[in-house]
């Protein structure tokens, strides 16, 4: 999950500059969607008698609607106006959201995962503080309100228990974002989707990306830490500037690759401390 996700961003970036933000979405979510329940089929297919019209299904689709359109669509935005690697950078924000949210709700987290945040948080202040390229407020912003949606919609998947088997679940949810993206697409004006918007390299790719990142991402959610669930936000930056530099010619300074080493070390403490308290549980 944190290879493939930090893998989304430079590709991300470099579609944008040719395929309309809308259709990125639809052709992701619909992309997604299939390989899901695919593999629902040829796994569980008994599991598709589960599904139900009922508030099960209406929690599944608010967190679908929220993870795409709304969070997918404010990351695809913002990466057409700034590079992939800054905007994988917002998303670091999540583990320390995740911090101060359980220790609101009386979840206090240990002392070192709290040392591991805030070394790891600090490193990515850095990296934000002298990005290799020029950014723009405007597309920051777009890029940690789409933080904010996918905190909250994650937030709704840990305490609405879908009921369903993982697989299914987001099989599900991505169905309901490509059904979102479809009836956007019939009141906004876009242009039409075309065999080689959707048959490239960089495209599968993220379709591929987004299916399996979910998946991994939903499986998790209520089986580790908080701190470690949103651990990912630290690495997606580390695994976007690599591809960037070696795949696209994306630039990268020295004081980013100090700064990532020292993010690695507090990531480390953090996962150090998940392990010993999934040992003594």
């Amino acid at each position: 999950m944190w290879i493939v996700g930090g893998a989304i961003y430079p590709f991300l970036s470099e579609v944008t500059s040719s395929v309309d933000l809308l259709n990125i979405i639809f052709i992701r979510s619909v992309g997604a969607a299939a390989i899901l329940f695919i593999a629902v089929a040829l796994t569980s297919p008994g599991s598709l008698k589960l599904i139900r019209f009922d508030k099960r299904l209406v929690m599944l689709s608010i967190t679908g609607l929220i993870f795409s359109p709304i969070c997918s669509g404010a990351v695809a935005w913002a990466s057409s106006k700034e590079p992939g690697a800054v905007i994988a950078l917002t998303y670091s924000i999540l583990p320390a959201l995740a911090v101060v949210y359980a220790a609101i709700q009386g979840s206090k987290p240990t002392r070192n995962s709290v040392i591991g945040v805030a070394i790891a948080t600090l490193s990515v202040a850095f990296l934000i503080g002298a990005p290799s390229e020029s950014v723009s407020a405007v597309g920051i912003t777009v890029a940690f309100l789409s933080v904010i949606a996918w905190f909250i919609g994650t937030q709704i998947w840990i305490k609405f228990d879908p009921g369903y088997p993982i697989l299914l679940a987001t099989a599900i949810q991505v169905t309901v974002s490509a059904v979102a993206a479809g009836l956007l697409k019939l009141f906004i004006s876009t242009p039409a989707v075309k065999s080689e918007d959707v048959f490239n390299f960089n495209m599968i790719f993220l379709i591929a990306a987004l299916a399996a990142q979910y998946w991994a991402y939903m499986g998790l959610a209520d089986r580790v830490s908080p701190e470690l669930l949103t651990s990912f936000a630290f690495i997606n930056p580390l695994v976007a500037g690599a591809i960037g530099y070696a795949v696209f010619s994306q630039s990268v300074s020295q004081i980013q690759v100090i700064a990532g080493a020292i993010l690695l070390v507090g990531v480390y403490i953090v996962v150090r401390e998940d392990l010993k308290k999934t040992k003594k549980a």
